[in-house]
């Protein structure tokens, strides 16, 4: 658009600043920065009228535009912005009134000092809005056929024509028989796409032309007469992708295509002229890329060639001269060698002097010049040079006679100094009358005068500048007309001519910044090319036309993006500013624009080296502007800008916080009332937005907010720039909403930017953008809200803003990107395939739009990557996924280390990889997405608001890792990642219940691998906090409440709480319900409803739950679309519920109706997909039922067939091989049995074995393998040895360290019988030191697991100190860890610590470090389970019977000492035939029904008053006695050949097995006749011990002058019943001790604390209260003292070093826990692990009157002579329940109490 005739008018009187002595300008503002700046001419003082004799030209209507009156004082020098002028409407009112000849802009602002009206003329160019006729260019000797291949002359010309047009050409010229004919076409083709290139910059055109090109050369001989020709196509093509791309490789093939083509030697001198100016461009490419001095004189040797070759009349001779120049010019930069400058002008002034009128690239430059003292005032701006000269010039004509010859050209220098009066002062009379004057001049002048032509001319800027001032387009073309008269009538040597061609050159460029007519633009360079090259480098001017020409050309690239004009500009700003000397008025602004334009290149290319030059150009102008000068503030910003984009590069905090500083002070120097300050505050507000957007931090984020809200305050209403400002702030806005949540921030953001939208003009070029920012605000209120009309109004919006956008604008890449984005959100919403594709094309066409080396090119290539890998989750297609990783990748290689967005790019590589994994399983694409992901994390600074997202998505992959491999460190990874990125996330983060949802996930899977139920616990605990801190509106709430339902399910599943079940239920019953019809989620939660009320039939078989699971899951079936990739799953899930109907009534309809589903599922699963092996494992299953049913062998084998498949297809290390193994060894072992085929045989035990021996996979599965293997190897005789090995060798693997001692226990409970099945076995084959072996293996493993933290490592200590040190260290960490885990959930602490969590991190050190001691030669078996070498000196005192129970058959084995010093110990196997497995579980049963009628098996009861026992008590109590007796005991002692005695009798250890444990064995004997020899107390003092180890050989410790006794009595505990005898007992054993040191705790001195502290200090220990077995956790069970039980996890958290003996009289403490026979989990087994050497226990309640009577006659004994003697407790326990029991005592008072140990 250009302003002509431009006039300035101000009401009179004059304001003071134009009535004084300042000078007027008028002031183009673009974007907030100064485009250009006009002086007025005053004509009459009195008149109050300027005029402007130039032509104002106005950028794109795209971009903000002001016009502003500016007056500069003569003797400051500073500027003050007087008048503003309102464009905002200008372009609507043209548009409606194109008649008018003059149109009127007034002020606007209300800060305006003046009020002054502009008139003038204005020429706006339509033709940029229509299509215009696209030529394909030809290259080479093309023949005719590409006249066939023009592109349509339409309105969608631009976009070339179609690519599968394109493609089929391709193909039908590939049907071409002749090779010639062929190449020529390919040819062509390839022009095409070239030249469809330059018009769109879509590289994917680029890269065809390339590759067309390259086919073209690979088709033609070397000497083929058409071979250079096709050669320097390609050169040139190269060139072109390098300018994009900056691949030094395109440049290394380019050159050596022109040296082969020079090489060749037939061709003409102008094909070889134009092979040396393509190798001198690539040379200079080459040299701009690598540097390199020799780079450089090779192309200026090159282009002398090419000069050389061509004849001085031949038009192309311009282009080696013109590049020639260039390069001269290149070196004159290198060398600063001014011969070499010289050589330039003279080849650039030859090059213009042959370039033919109306070429595009004819360099012609420079502008006009005034008289001398309007010269001198433009020098040094005083005004009194200005009036003097008016006054002056007005009187020479008031004395000049009429008719003098002069006095044309009088009127026209006056004119000219009016006008320049009107620029300083902007008195718009001035101008008019400027205009009048040189009108009267030009009619005084005949034609053919000698100045007509100048007279001309100056009326033509007059007239122009009318049109700049009042926007008349009839000024504008009036000048043009004028200014183009003067040129045509100009001779071309005249030294006249340059400035006219700059005046006509500006004109025209004013029209084009009106009318928008790229015609103009182009004409208009033309010029100012022709004036700059008549301009010799000394001529004053020389440096302001190369900044004009400068400016022209970079208003082109800003239209057109091509890149040699960017290139060019550059080049002419640098030589404009290399001229311009130092202390020149213009130099900083000069300087400043230089800085601009390479600031753009680095926006185009990313090319740091441009950055840092802009910065440098800009920190120079800064440095030469003084503080009070008005563009001062500008410049700051400028600069400020640039940091912030190489902040946006490389990352440098320090970069960022000094733009901050820099645009503070912009700020700050920018008065209150300044027009401009709002300006400064929004880009403050941008810098301190990217900080927040990089480091996080709130207040930066409230600041912002604040700054943008003062800059709508300063901003008028209907400022032009409001709707940016207020848009700007609606953005900041959301910015907040996202990382706070306030929904209110949304709803205003939302309102700001419909205001903005609705401020914009219609036509308005930023309607586009202001309707995307709406459309982003609506897509999250549709996130947040789920609400579709949301989304759909995005969408509508989107489409607008593509729709106003033309082709070739930079924007439209964009807002088609963000359209695909809303598009992909519906299609995730609606399931809607078109919305996806559409999406897919507008990113990919978003990518051809986006040149190869833009900085926005990489975010491109993310997205469209991330759409590809939608659509292959969707449809599975491979070439989508792998397409999406090349992008991906191709992106991160674009993106340089440091760039702020690399991390980003990274992430999503990983993502795409992670999916490629999850698809087919390589483990290399796990591994490489883990490392691109670390690697974006360790780039992401602790501060970013990206962290927590990072770190999440790491530990998600690590968690994939860890199902893949199975190895638990992947898992505490993955934990660690996901709980770093909860922390990081502060409260009321939308984005903090998601990541709470991710670490319950990860926490959740631990459980499902350790079965640590404190993990599921904290996950549970997770789940709840992320559901309550979701908002009930949000999205994602049925999501969390779905997840919460699923988590409670597995509680159920381990606990069998139906609370829990009924919770689940409801929960995903609310969770379908508030889930509408048609959301694609719908489905899947009509399946997880179905899989819970499936899971409630299994446990409650109520019929009803089946029906409506197998109805729910139909309905998931049903709602599911074909297609979709969950479809198999729920399909399959159907089918297990109606298989689950089958196996409860037998119906074999349902039976094939489960197998056609789960077929059909295995049917839509594609082949190579991770979850086929489960389908047709699921499927092989329902075949063997079918089998087993209906005895058909055909689905036996299709059964094994299809698990063969699974297995095949699962890779080995897969966590889920295992599994497989196992199942296809069942299906063997079934064919087996059916068939009798010793192969069938032979590949069950194969299977078993290869999945019991799996390095990977759940413990208890491989551990249930080798429990099968070993079964069917047993009753197949087929060595059964080698798997129960294995079983045994799993065992501490199955209760693990690293879980807590309950979650140990309850993993024990669920491995069976297997212990005591393992020792009947190796007994029946007579392997009786195996068995032994086994049963130590198999009995206490807890305990011994606990004992191993304590084992002593002296050898260790001895060879590899550092190494035992760290095992020590460790060791005593997880102990500690472990009874704190053990002690938070006997609190109930807060599920959220980590001591869990570090327990299972120390457990996997401690294994890692025990792995590596034992490769140690001699320590191979370290801390391994002990030899029987070891276990035989258990026998030293006594034998061991240890008694093992099982359905196989029932033994004793036992070891008796050995008799002399070199005799071994030896094993007598007793066999039991007449007991069983059932016999004794059923004694058990009537021995608990026994205790629990006599009320002994209370929790809390020592019984404190005597009742009888029930006669049908004591006859069914003495026939379980007699039937131990006879059966299991006296076998026994009649192998050891015992005697009956009355003194001096022998001790017997018993090691009990199964639920014989729970028997007292102690105490068989037939009591129904009282002969002697009938029970066990007439041969032997009996003693148990839970394990061999724990009576191994032990020293009587000596007695030490610190020797104690604790008594600990509580004789009236707050929460129990009195025990008042406890008191009398304490007391008794005081008496007995005499002078031993006793401490005694009593009633409230006995708290948990201080009996727990006191045990440490003490060696003997009575504790006389009640006692508590826990049946849930046995654990909690624990002694009641004053405060609070002392539980059995406190007293085992740390070792009581003195303790050698306890007597625990109280109930209960040696009853242990059935669900866990062989742990001997009871409070007496818990002394012994602390320290205790032998303990005195009791098997249940005992009467209060009975526990001195023990204690007495015990402590009698063991303190015999004031002497403690521990060894003697189970001969004085067996004296003292002698005398009691032969007191008259019931039998359960006297039976229950026992001695274990030593």
């Amino acid at each position: 658009m250009e302003f002509r005739d431009i006039l300035i008018g101000s009401p009179l009187p004059l304001h003071p600043s134009l009535a004084d002595d300042a000078r007027i300008s008028m002031r183009l503002m673009v974007d907030g920065d100064i485009h250009e700046e006009i002086s007025l001419t005053h004509d009459d003082r009195q008149t109050g009228i300027w005029e402007v004799k130039e032509t104002l030209r106005i950028p794109e209507l795209r971009q903000l535009i002001s016009l502003e009156i500016i007056a500069t004082k003569y003797d400051r020098d500073r500027k003050i912005v007087s008048a503003k002028l309102d464009t905002l409407k200008l372009h609507a009112w043209i548009k409606a009134r194109p008649d008018l000849d003059y149109y009127e802009i007034a002020t606007c602002d209300s800060c305006s000092s003046i009020q002054v009206i502009v008139s003038c003329s204005i020429i706006v160019s339509l033709a940029a809005m229509e299509g215009v006729p696209i030529r394909t260019a030809t290259r080479g000797n093309s023949s005719t056929e590409s006249n066939q291949m023009d592109l349509p002359l339409s309105s969608k010309e631009e976009q070339g024509f179609p690519r599968e047009q394109l493609e089929t050409m391709y193909a039908r010229i590939h049907r071409i028989g002749d090779t010639d004919a062929r190449v020529q076409r390919l040819s062509l083709l390839a022009g095409t796409h070239y030249n469809n290139y330059q018009r769109t910059r879509r590289s994917a055109e680029l890269e065809e032309a390339v590759a067309l090109y390259e086919e073209v050369i690979q088709s033609v001989p070397l000497r083929h007469s058409q071979r250079t020709t096709y050669s320097l196509n390609l050169v040139e093509t190269l060139l072109t992708r390098f300018d994009h791309n900056g691949n030094v490789a395109d440049i290394a093939k380019a050159i050596a295509l022109c040296e082969e083509a020079l090489a060749v030697g037939n061709n003409l001198d102008l094909t070889k002229a134009e092979c040396f100016i393509k190798l001198g461009k690539c040379l200079m490419s080459q040299y701009k890329k690598l540097d390199g001095e020799d780079n450089l004189k090779r192309a200026i040797f090159s282009f002398k060639n090419a000069i050389e070759l061509i004849p001085n009349d031949e038009p192309s001779r311009h282009l080696a001269l013109s590049s020639l120049a260039a390069a001269f010019q290149t070196q004159f930069k290198l060398s600063k060698d001014l011969d070499s400058l010289g050589e330039a002008i003279s080849f650039a002034q030859a090059a213009i002097d042959h370039t033919p009128e109306g070429h595009p690239d004819k360099p012609h430059r420079l502008r006009n010049m005034g008289n001398y003292l309007e010269l001198r005032f433009n020098h040094l701006g005083d005004i009194t040079d200005l009036q003097q000269a008016i006054i002056l010039k007005q009187a020479a004509i008031d004395i000049m006679p009429d008719g003098h010859r002069d006095r044309a050209a009088w009127l026209s220098l006056l004119g000219n100094s009016i006008e320049v009066r009107f620029k300083h002062l902007g008195n718009i009379e001035d101008l008019k009358k400027s205009i009048s004057l040189k009108q009267l001049a030009i009619d005084l002048t005949p034609d053919g005068h000698s100045q007509k032509l100048a007279l001309l001319n100056n009326l033509g800027c007059s007239v122009e500048l009318l049109f700049e001032r009042l926007g008349n387009i009839e000024d504008l073309e009036k000048a043009i007309s004028l200014r183009q008269m003067v040129v045509d009538l100009t001779p071309d040597r005249s030294r006249d001519k340059p400035g006219r061609y700059i005046n006509l050159g500006n004109s025209l460029q004013l029209r084009f910044k009106r009318l928008g007519d790229a015609v103009d633009l182009n004409k208009a360079i033309i010029l100012k090319e022709a004036a700059v090259s008549m301009t010799p480098d000394s001529h004053p001017e020389k440096s302001g036309r190369l900044h004009n020409l400068g400016s022209s050309v970079s208003l082109r690239y800003r239209l057109h993006g091509n890149v040699p004009d960017l290139e060019r500009a550059i080049s002419l700003e640098q030589e404009a500013v290399g001229l311009t000397p130092d202390g020149h008025r213009d130099k900083p602004a000069r300087l400043n624009n230089l800085g601009n334009s390479m600031q753009s290149r680095f926006k185009r290319f990313g090319d740091l080296i441009d950055l840092n030059q802009a910065i440098l150009h800009q920190r120079l102008a800064v440095d030469l502007t003084p503080d009070g000068h008005p563009s001062k503030p500008t410049w700051l910003s400028n600069l400020g800008n640039s940091l912030e984009f190489r902040f946006s590069l490389l990352g440098d905090p320090k970069d960022l916080e000094q733009a901050i500083t820099l645009k503070q002070m912009a700020v700050n120097l920018t008065p209150n009332p300044h027009p401009n300050r709002f300006g400064k505050l929004n880009n403050l507000a941008n810098s301190i937005e990217l900080r927040f957007k990089r480091f996080g931090s709130i207040d930066d984020l409230t600041n912002v907010v604040s700054l943008r809200q003062a800059a709508v305050d300063l901003l008028p209403s209907g400022h032009s720039e409001q709707p940016i400002l207020i848009g700007n702030l609606g953005s900041s806005l959301e910015l907040r909403f996202e990382h706070v949540g306030d929904i209110g921030d949304l709803e205003q953001a939302i309102l700001l930017k419909q205001a903005a939208l609705d401020l914009m003009p219609t036509g308005h070029p930023g309607i586009p953008g202001r309707l995307n920012g709406l459309a982003i605000s609506m897509q999250l209120h549709f996130k947040r809200f789920d609400d579709i009309n949301n989304l759909e109004q995005a969408i509508s919006f989107q489409q607008a803003a593509v729709d106003l956008t033309p082709d070739d604008h930079p924007s439209k890449s964009d807002w088609l990107s963000n359209l695909g984005d809303s598009k992909i959100l519906r299609f995730k919403r609606l399931g809607q395939i078109g919305d996806l594709e559409q999406a897919i094309l507008m990113k990919q066409t978003a990518v051809n739009l986006t040149p190869n080396n833009h900085l926005e090119r990489p975010v491109r290539l993310i997205n469209l990557g991330s759409f590809l890998a939608l659509r292959f989750e969707r449809f599975e297609e491979a070439a989508d996924l792998e397409q999406a990783i090349g992008l991906q990748k191709e992106a991160t290689n674009l993106t340089p280390d440091g760039h702020p967005e690399k991390p980003r790019w990274l992430i999503n590589v990983g993502t795409s990889l992670i999916l490629r994994f999850e698809r087919f399983g390589n483990i290399a694409d796990l591994e490489e997405a883990l490392s691109s992901q670390k690697a974006a994390v360790d780039l992401t600074s602790e501060r970013s608001p990206d962290k927590p997202s990072r770190l999440s998505s790491l530990g998600s992959s690590m968690q994939l890792r860890f199902r893949r491999l199975g190895n638990v460190i992947d898992l505490e990874q993955a934990i660690s990642a996901q709980r770093a990125a909860v922390d990081l996330t502060p409260d009321g983060h939308p984005e903090k219940p998601g990541r709470i949802e991710n670490l319950a996930t990860s926490i959740e899977m631990c459980y499902r691998r350790l079965w640590n139920i404190a993990d599921l616990e904290q996950a549970i605990s997770l789940r709840q906090s992320a559901l309550d801190l979701t908002p009930n509106d949000h999205p994602d709430k049925l999501a969390r409440i779905s997840n919460l339902g699923s988590s409670l399910e597995l509680r159920f599943k381990r606990l069998d709480d139906l609370a829990d079940l009924e919770q689940v239920i409801s929960l995903k019953q609310v969770a379908v319900d508030l889930t509408n019809d048609g959301h694609p989620n719908k489905p899947r939660r009509l399946n997880n409803l179905g899989n819970s009320l499936h899971l409630k039939f299994s446990r409650f078989e109520d019929i009803t739950d089946l029906k409506k699971a197998i109805l729910l899951k139909q309905a998931a079936v049903d709602l599911m679309p074909d297609g979709h990739p969950d479809k198999p799953v729920l399909i399959n899930n159907l089918g297990n519920s109606v298989e689950l109907r089958f196996e409860r009534f037998g119906d074999v309809e349902d039976l094939k109706q489960a197998i056609s589903l789960k077929q059909a599922a295995l049917d839509l699963t594609p082949s190579g997909h991770p979850d086929k092996p489960e389908k047709l494992n699921s499927l092989a299953k329902s075949m063997q039922l079918r089998f087993k049913c209906l005895g058909n062998g055909e689905d036996l084998e299709q059964a094994i067939s299809l698990r063969e498949a699974a297995v095949k297809l699962t890779p080995d290390g897969h966590p889920n091989k295992p599994v497989l193994l196992n199942d296809l060894g069942i299906a063997f072992r079934w064919r087996f049995e059916h068939k009798h085929d010793l192969k069938d045989l032979e590949s069950a035990l194969s299977s078993y074995s290869t999945a019991a021996n799996s390095p990977t996979g759940s413990t208890m599965v491989r551990f249930e393998a080798a429990r099968l293997w070993a079964s069917l190897a047993y009753n197949q005789d087929k060595h059964p040895i080698e798997g129960f090995d294995c079983a045994f060798s799993l065992l501490p693997k199955v209760a693990w360290l690293g879980l807590t001692l309950k979650s140990q226990h309850a993993a024990l409970a669920q491995i069976g019988d297997i212990v005591r099945d393992a020792v009947a076995v190796a007994i029946e084959l007579k392997q009786y030191e195996t068995a032994v072996q086994w049963v130590e293996q198999g009995r206490s493993v807890v305990w011994q697991n606990l004992l191993s933290l304590r084992s002593p490592v002296d050898n260790l200590r001895e060879a590899h100190p550092i190494l035992a040190r760290k095992l020590q260290d460790i060791s005593q960490q997880l102990e500690e860890t472990m009874s704190a885990q053990s002690n938070s959930e006997a609190n109930g602490s807060n599920p959220m610590n980590n001591a869990a969590r570090r327990a299972s991190e120390l457990a996997n050190e401690r294994d890692s470090i025990i792995n590596e001691i034992r490769k140690i030669p001699g320590f191979e078996q370290f801390l391994g389970a002990q030899s029987f070498d070891k276990l035989m000196l258990a026998a030293y005192e006594g034998p061991v019977a240890i008694l093992n129970v099982n359905s196989i058959r029932c033994d004793a084995l036992v070891l008796v000492p050995r008799e002399s010093q070199d005799s071994k110990v030896s094993i007598k196997h007793v066999p039991l035939p007449d007991f069983s497995g059932s016999m004794c579980e059923e004694l058990v049963w009537d021995f608990n029904r026994l205790l629990a009628s006599a009320g002994v098996r209370a929790r809390d009861v020592r019984k404190s008053e005597r009742e009888r026992e029930p006669i049908n008590n004591e006859v069914t109590l003495k026939k379980i006695l007699h039937t131990l007796w006879l059966h299991v005991v006296k076998p026994v002692i009649d192998s050891l050949g015992y005697q009956v005695q009355t003194e001096n009798l022998p001790r017997i250890w018993w090691c009990v097995t199964g639920s014989l444990a729970f028997l007292p064995i102690h105490a068989a004997g037939n009591y129904d006749t009282d002969a002697v020899g009938e029970r066990l107390s007439d041969y032997a003092i009996s003693s148990y011990t839970p394990t061999l180890t724990a009576i191994l050989e032990q020293s009587q410790p000596s007695i030490t002058k610190d020797f104690q006794i604790l008594t600990v009595a509580q004789p009236s505990t707050p929460y129990a019943k009195p025990l008042p005898e406890t008191a009398n007992e304490a007391l008794k054993v005081k008496e007995i001790a005499g002078a031993l040191r006793i401490q005694g705790l009593t009633n409230e001195k006995a708290t948990a604390v201080v009996v727990l502290e006191a045990m440490k200090g003490s060696h003997w220990i009575h504790l006389a209260c009640h006692g508590v077995q826990d049946h849930r956790d046995s654990m909690k069970s624990g002694f009641l003292l004053h405060d609070k039980i002392l539980e059995l996890s406190e007293i085992i958290r740390q070792p009581l070093p003195k303790a050698d003996f306890a007597f625990l009289s109280a109930c209960q403490t040696a009853m242990g826990d059935k669900k866990v026979a062989e742990e001997s989990a009871h409070l007496a087994a818990g002394m012994l692990f602390s320290g205790c050497r032998g303990v005195i226990a009791t098997m249940w309640s005992i009467e209060d009157e009975d526990g001195p009577k023990i204690a007495e006659g015990v402590y009698k004994r063991i303190l015999k002579d004031g002497k403690p003697n521990r060894k003697d407790a189970a001969w004085a326990l067996h004296e003292a329940v002698k005398e009691l029991r032969d007191s008259g005592a019931d039998f359960l008072s006297w039976v229950p109490f026992i001695h274990i140990g030593r």
